[in-house]
C-alpha cells in the first residue's frame, strides 16, 4: 500500500520497495526539506540507518501528496502527480541533462496517493527565488534548458512520450472555469499592486484561453518543456554539475515557455529589466548551437511573450493555492508581482491584439 504522507512511510515498506543492493534498513528519520519548496506536495529528506555496513545511500528524498486538500484537488485535476511519477518511470533514462536517480515511483490509479523516492543531490547551492536568481547562474540554467529543448525539438522521441501532455490538453483547458471563478477575488486582493491595463487584458483573455492554447500548439516548434523553471528546481553542485529536479508540470510546448517563466518569476524586476534581453539572446544562441534550425531570435521573443500572457493567467489560479507557511506566501507575492511587471514591460496587452487566433 502506498503511503499518503511521509509520516506513513515505514521501515518495512522501504525495505520492500528499495533495491536489494541497498541492504536492509534498520530504521530511518525524516525532516522537511524546506518552507515554501514543496507547495503541491510533501518533500522530505530520509536519513537511513542500515543493519550492517551496507552500500546504500545515507539519505533519500521522498515526495508525497500535499496535506492541503485544495492543492491535492488541483494536482488530480491537472494530472501533476501522474506526470512526475511517469517521468521517473518512463522518461528519465534517456534524459539529456542531469537529474536525480530514482529508486521508486508509483501512484494509485485514482491519482493519489503517490510516492517517489529519489537520490538526494548533496553539496549543492540553491538560489532563493524570493531574493531572486543570480545572472551568471541564470545563464547556466538557460544553457541547460537550450540543451534539453534542442534534444527533443520536434523529434520522434518527443512524440513517443505518450504520458507527456501537450500544452493544449483537456486538463489545462478546463482551468479556464477556475480562472473565471477566481478573477474577481484576485482583483480584490491584487489590483492595487498590478498594472491595470495588463490586468484588464488578462481578465479579457480568460474566456479565450482554450482556443489560445490550440493556436499556440498549432504553430509548431514543440519540445520537452520543464514547465517549472524556477530557482529551487536547479541545483548547482560544488563540482560544477547542474541538476534539474521536479517534473510535476513537464509538458510538450515551446522552449520559450521555460525561459519566459524564469525571466518573469525568478529574476528580480530590476535584473530582468537590465539583463533580460542579453539572457534571451544567450538562450537562443545556445539553442542554435545545439542544432535547432529555422528558429529566429524574433520568433523566440514572439513565443516568449505569448508564453508570458499565459503565465499571467496562471497567477490567477495559483493565487488560490494553500501557501501554508510564510515563505510560501512571500513566493506567491513575488511570482504575481514580477510576472505582471514583465507582462507590462513587454506590452502584453498590445501584443495579444496582434495575434489572430
Amino acid at each position: 500500500m502506498l503511503p499518503s504522507t511521509v509520516g506513513e512511510i515505514s521501515t518495512d515498506w522501504l525495505n520492500e520497495v528499495l533495491p536489494d543492493e541497498f541492504g536492509e534498513i534498520a530504521e530511518f528519520t525524516c525532516t522537511d526539506l524546506g518552507e515554501g519548496v514543496g507547495i503541491l506536495g510533501e518533500v522530505s529528506r530520509l536519513f537511513l540507518t542500515y543493519r550492517k555496513a551496507e552500500k546504500g545511500p545515507k539519505t533519500l528524498v521522498a515526495k508525497c501528496q500535499s496535506p492541503a486538500m485544495e492543492n491535492i484537488s488541483l494536482c488530480q485535476r491537472m494530472g501533476y502527480y501522474f506526470r512526475e511519477v511517469n517521468f521517473y518511470k518512463h522518461g528519465s533514462e534517456s534524459f539529456p541533462v542531469e537529474i536525480p536517480k530514482c529508486y521508486f515511483s508509483e501512484i494509485d490509479e485514482s491519482g493519489i496517493p503517490f510516492t517517489i523516492l529519489i537520490e538526494e543531490i548533496s553539496d549543492v547551492t540553491v538560489m532563493d527565488q524570493v531574493t531572486g536568481a543570480e545572472i551568471d547562474k541564470t545563464a547556466s540554467v538557460f544553457s541547460m534548458l537550450a540543451k534539453l529543448h534542442a534534444h527533443y525539438w520536434e523529434t520522434d522521441d518527443l512524440y513517443e512520450l505518450d504520458w507527456l501532455p501537450p500544452m493544449n490538453n483537456a486538463m489545462y483547458k478546463t482551468s479556464q472555469i477556475l480562472a473565471a471563478n477566481l478573477i474577481d477575488s484576485f482583483k480584490d486582493n491584487w489590483s492595487s499592486r498590478l498594472d491595470p491595463e495588463t490586468l484588464k487584458a488578462v481578465e479579457q483573455f480568460i474566456p479565450r484561453y482554450p482556443e489560445f492554447l490550440d493556436w499556440c500548439v498549432s504553430q509548431g516548434n514543440l519540445t520537452f518543456t520543464h514547465n517549472d523553471a524556477r530557482c529551487e528546481n536547479y541545483l548547482f553542485g560544488s563540482d560544477g554539475t547542474l541538476t534539474m529536479i521536479d517534473f510535476q508540470y513537464c509538458t510538450r510546448f515551446w522552449g520559450a515557455w521555460d525561459i519566459s517563466n524564469w525571466l518573469s518569476a525568478s529574476l528580480s524586476i530590476e535584473d530582468r529589466q537590465n539583463y533580460g534581453e542579453e539572457l534571451v539572446n544567450h538562450y537562443h544562441e545556445q539553442l542554435v548551437g545545439n542544432g535547432v534550425k529555422d528558429y529566429s531570435i524574433d520568433q523566440c521573443w514572439h513565443d516568449l511573450k505569448a508564453s508570458l500572457l499565459v503565465q499571467t493567467y496562471n497567477q490567477v489560479i495559483d493565487s488560490d493555492l494553500d501557501y501554508s507557511n510564510e515563505r510560501g506566501k512571500q513566493l506567491l507575492e513575488k511570482c504575481i508581482t514580477r510576472t505582471f511587471s514583465a507582462a507590462a514591460d513587454y506590452e502584453i496587452a498590445s501584443f495579444i491584439k496582434g495575434i489572430d487566433f
